[in-house]
């Protein structure tokens, strides 16, 4: 089975707010998407499709015929009011987590025959994306960003194994990146906020951890790292660990970058 994706664009406004809620409660979960004209984004929205290759043509399908069909269901939500020109979101707060699974029921039974839609991906922002697949729930993605310095060093091994092992890493005084951590959470989507999980509540528990790392060096000030070597890979798992136990079951994937060619992954959807 092949993988093809096409990436569109279209740009709307929305407002979250639930009317058998007072405004107090509303702003306590919604904040400041809940001002009475909307606010908007660009959206991204990442389509993919699965299926064998035409022997002929060699491709799944036809890209055009591909455009034609999400173009024309994103013509009604393009340069609209997601809340007050479109009916899916009268009654449904137009969350990401909610849009992209009104776009996979409106994209879904116009596929051709032998093509599945495999999964959408529908960027709110560059840092804030949900992901559907068509099952039970989406899943909800936020990245962060960290700034830390280490040394590549095993305690197991010798000065000069080390730095034949490590090469540069190896600084006696360290080193330092700025980390870039992909967040990847799922569940129920809760009926009344159409969230996965509140917004805040998710930046203040991943920050909580991160914070044990941000601005330090991680060698000489976490002591998680005082016996064992900081690669990227146990730096993911000791992320893994600290917010598994802080996300409730519903983490399921973490990436990080340490640099853009050097990218660890950690979760249970791996």
């Amino acid at each position: 089975m092949v993988y093809a994706t096409r990436r569109f664009e279209f740009s709307a406004a929305h407002r979250y707010w639930r009317n058998d809620w007072s405004q107090a409660q509303n702003e306590q979960v919604f904040g400041k998407c809940t001002s009475p004209y909307g606010h908007g984004h660009n959206y991204t929205l990442d389509v993919t499709i699965r299926g064998t290759p035409d022997p002929v043509t060699g491709m799944i399908m036809n890209m055009t015929e591909l455009k034609t069909i999400v173009n024309g269901v994103l013509a009604a939500f393009d340069h609209k009011h997601l809340n007050e020109d479109t009916p899916y979101f009268k009654t449904l707060i137009p969350t990401t987590e909610n849009i992209v699974r009104v776009l996979w029921q409106l994209i879904a039974p116009h596929m051709p025959g032998t093509i599945a839609l495999a999964r959408l991906r529908l960027y709110e922002m560059s840092d804030l994306w949900a992901e559907y697949d068509g099952s039970d729930n989406p899943t909800f993605s936020r990245v962060y960003v960290f700034s830390a310095a280490h040394r590549l060093h095993a305690p197991a091994l010798s000065d000069a194994q080390n730095q034949a092992l490590y090469g540069k890493c190896n600084n006696p005084n360290g080193h330092g990146h700025n980390y870039t951590l992909e967040v990847t959470i799922g569940g129920i989507v809760d009926a009344h906020t159409g969230m996965l999980i509140d917004m805040v509540a998710l930046d203040q528990r991943v920050r909580s951890v991160l914070d044990t790392l941000d601005h330090k060096h991680i060698d000489r000030e976490v002591s998680a790292f005082a016996a064992m070597p900081s690669t990227g890979e146990h730096i993911v798992r000791y992320l893994w660990d600290a917010l598994s136990a802080r996300l409730e079951g519903q983490l399921q994937h973490i990436k990080l970058w340490e640099t853009k060619n050097n990218i660890f992954e950690y979760g249970s959807t791996i």
